[in-house]
């Protein structure tokens, strides 16, 4: 398997391939607004959009880079969990969700000398993708909005 493959199938699987664990389109599939914003403890603990806003945010960021577009700084203590442009739930879903079809097609047509430079911070930024979705899939179980069939192999 090449590098190529494993970074795409690495995005399939946090993206839209259920497979070891749960992947983002169904780990939000089904959520209201109100349901995205509650919170298992106050001021401890981020709301799935929260999560999905800060996810948006570095994955964005991310492809920007890869594809040697500017991006704005920010200070260091900028809260990315925060809905800062005041999106609604579906349009910051969609966001993401539009970000990472990006991010497919520029992994499926960069060079490989670009893939090689860019394959550890891609395979992190994948981490970090499962990592936040995997809290959302608990989230939706502290709540009671999250079925309990199989969905995974593994």
């Amino acid at each position: 398997m090449t590098l190529r493959n494993v970074l795409l199938e690495q995005l399939a699987a946090i993206y839209d391939e259920n497979n070891w664990f749960v992947c983002f389109n169904l780990a939000v599939k089904d959520l209201t607004e109100y349901q995205a914003n509650e919170k298992p403890d106050e001021g401890q603990s981020n709301s799935i959009f929260e999560l999905v806003s800060h996810l948006y945010f570095y994955n964005y960021r991310y492809l920007c880079r890869f594809c040697g577009e500017e991006i704005p700084d920010y200070p260091r203590y900028y809260d990315t969990f925060q809905n800062h442009d005041g999106l609604t739930w579906e349009q910051t879903v969609k966001n993401y969700q539009e970000c990472m079809i990006k991010f497919r097609r520029q992994l499926r047509i960069c060079s490989d000398e670009k893939l090689e430079k860019w394959a550890e911070t891609i395979s992190h930024l994948l981490i970090h993708n499962a990592y936040h979705i995997g809290q959302i899939v608990h989230i939706r179980k502290q709540f009671g909005t999250w079925t309990s069939s199989p969905v995974v192999r593994g």
